[in-house]
């Protein structure tokens, strides 16, 4: 008897051919019950290295594959998210790998218009600067910082297609679009005792660059209130200025 699949996993792709056999291999590795649960989706952006004959490998763990021109990877995410039929959605990014148990234990917990967010673990080498796990955190601790990380949160799809992700912004749409979430009223419950999955190092986000502090401080005007915006001239450079910090003491 086959299973509806409960939790669409969108993984968008450009140019990553080794990072997404890393991803793929450890979902067709997941335990049978849970991977029939499971709508994988891989959004490329039209690679032109292996990427394609990655996919055409993997098809027996890939329900949905598709290859076109984008507008980089938050586009990407949408467009897979268009693709999912089952209730939630998940992103994942090429090189990240699921968890088995924590989704397990997910699978059974998911229920309603209510999203769910878990800890994840980030991958050995890391940046200055970067914990080794990320526990999820919902409310008002999201003015200061992203305490919640696309790759440990699962919410209904219905969310993402009604407000889909913004392609305004370079690196922090997802964190914008968590602020909207939680400024729209809706609710993610965090499990901390959860693990998800572990997150590949490297990408835009972890830069820690002045042009990312920057994009912060535009994308979350009228997202925060304005005495919260006012503090952020202090407290980003204050960010940047720990990042900093953290680079030169492990040279």
């Amino acid at each position: 008897m086959s299973v509806s699949p409960r939790i669409g996993v969108v993984i968008p792709v450009f140019h990553g051919a080794d990072d997404l056999r890393q991803t793929l291999t450890a979902f067709r590795a997941l335990p049978a019950h849970v991977l029939e649960q499971l709508e994988v989706v891989v959004a490329d952006g039209a690679s032109t290295d292996d990427t394609l004959n990655v996919m055409s490998t993997f098809m027996d763990v890939i329900r949905h594959a598709d290859s076109r021109n984008d507008m980089g990877v938050y586009d990407a995410m949408n467009l897979g998210a268009g693709l999912v039929q089952a209730p939630y959605v998940w992103f994942l990014g090429a090189g990240d790998l699921p968890l088995a148990e924590g989704l397990l234990t997910l699978l059974g917990r998911l229920e309603g218009d209510m999203g769910h967010a878990c800890t994840v673990l980030a991958m050995a080498p890391r940046e200055p600067g970067v914990p080794a796990e990320f526990v999820p955190q919902f409310g008002k601790s999201l003015d200061w910082r992203n305490t919640l990380h696309h790759q440990g949160v699962v919410v209904p799809t219905a969310w993402v297609k009604q407000r889909p992700l913004s392609t305004e912004y370079k690196v922090l749409s997802d964190y914008a679009w968590m602020l909207d979430c939680r400024n729209a009223g809706q609710h993610i419950e965090c499990h901390p005792e959860l693990v998800l999955a572990s997150v590949a190092g490297g990408g835009l986000s972890r830069n820690f660059d002045a042009a990312l502090y920057r994009e912060e401080r535009r994308m979350k005007h009228g997202r925060v209130s304005r005495a919260t915006a006012l503090a952020h001239w202090v407290w980003l450079p204050a960010k940047w200025a720990f990042k900093q910090v953290s680079k030169a003491r492990s040279i």
